[in-house]
């Protein structure tokens, strides 16, 4: 069976107790027997740092670093152009970048489902960071819950970004509008979710050379392990969903999408 490559996970995550036992999860054998690649994404600046401890320790892990709308909304104790300065610090020198292992921005955008909404500030921390990726010639990861309209708006304001939808949920018409931009679409477990039809059809709606997949771990965890903390050998259960809606095989659905990851994080 061929390894997958899972785009977006937070294995700093407190759902998973101290760093230090997300690390000894991720030592096990069985767990890189399955698993070839992860990018372990910061939502703010203090985990951004922890994403890029564990990957340290881990050869075939990965990093994005940024500030998640809800955090910024939630977290983020200093001045917008402090919280700016804290993420181009961890980018803005090269070399520094790589032996940090940092591929991407993100994870960015916006959040509506959480209420109350300051669209204001959220509106802010993206833009800047979309510049931020503009100025360093990053991708992005982008988060976007019920707020497909201002998301794609803010992506189409920066042409020269490219980047990836996570966990995407937009529908099956503007998946298309992404693709013709140039940006890639990842599928977490809510593709093997009964009541996820528009997820399915976004999946068929896009190309294979432009087709992710996730976990988002510790969320999100597939059929048959939903209701379980979510880890990415779980991730074989959403690749074999796409591989069925693409009419084909397990280890051809796992060998593009890994190759696509490669492609899109230059790793």
């Amino acid at each position: 069976m061929e390894k997958i490559f899972d785009t977006h996970a937070h294995y700093f995550d407190r759902k998973y107790g101290e760093i230090g036992s997300a690390d000894t999860f991720l030592s096990g054998e069985d767990f890189w027997n399955a698993v070839c690649g992860v990018v372990n994404v910061g939502t703010r600046y203090e985990n951004s740092l922890k994403a890029i401890e564990q990957a340290k320790k881990h050869e075939n892990m990965y990093v994005a670093v940024g500030i998640h709308p809800s955090d910024a909304q939630n977290d983020c104790k200093l001045s917008i152009d402090e919280e700016i300065e804290r993420i181009r610090s961890l980018v803005s020198d090269e070399k520094l970048r790589k032996e940090n292992k940092i591929v991407a921005i993100g994870e960015i955008g916006f959040d509506y489902y959480w209420k109350p909404v300051n669209k204001e500030l959220q509106y802010e921390y993206f833009e800047r960071q979309m510049m931020l990726a503009e100025e360093f010639d990053l991708p992005v990861i982008i988060h976007d819950r019920e707020a497909h309209g201002d998301t794609f708006d803010m992506i189409k304001r920066f042409p020269k970004v490219k980047g990836v939808l996570h966990s995407c949920s937009m529908s099956a018409e503007m998946v298309r509008e992404m693709v013709k931009l140039g940006w890639y679409i990842s599928f977490s477990g809510v593709l093997t979710y009964k009541n996820a039809a528009n997820v399915k059809e976004a999946c068929l709606a896009t190309p294979l050379d432009r087709l992710l997949i996730e976990t988002d771990a510790p969320y999100l965890s597939p059929v048959p392990h939903r209701g379980k903390l979510n880890n990415s050998v779980y991730m074989q259960s959403t690749a074999a969903e796409a591989a069925e809606l693409h009419k084909l095989s397990f280890d051809e659905m796992a060998r593009k999408t890994m190759e696509n990851a490669k492609a899109f994080f230059k790793i």
